[in-house]
């Protein structure tokens, strides 16, 4: 049931997010402005790993951003199995 609704909220982040890229060198976002940083998930709340990307995509999009680093961290789950939390830097560039 977990993974139904995840797969749904997903979906949904998906069609949201057409404007934010995921960089992953610091060149990418030179002239740009960090705007803040958002997380998805913790020890006690992990998800599958696309939704933790997506979420955090979702919310640096709220705040205006269009690039974001992402950092994703794994944790073996006793259940579920390898389970994932989210940390990115949202930056806003001038185009």
């Amino acid at each position: 049931m977990k993974k139904i609704v995840s797969l749904i909220a997903a979906m949904g982040l998906v069609a949201a997010l057409g404007a934010v890229q995921v960089v992953h060198h610091e060149d990418k976002v030179q002239g740009c402005e960090r705007l803040g940083e958002t997380s998805a998930g913790n020890l006690f709340s992990t998800m599958d790993k696309e939704t933790a990307i997506q979420t955090v995509k979702a919310q640096a999009k709220a705040m205006n951003a269009d690039k974001v680093f992402v950092n994703v961290t794994a944790q073996v789950h006793g259940k579920l199995g390898k389970q994932y939390t989210a940390k990115a830097a949202a930056w806003k560039c001038d185009k």
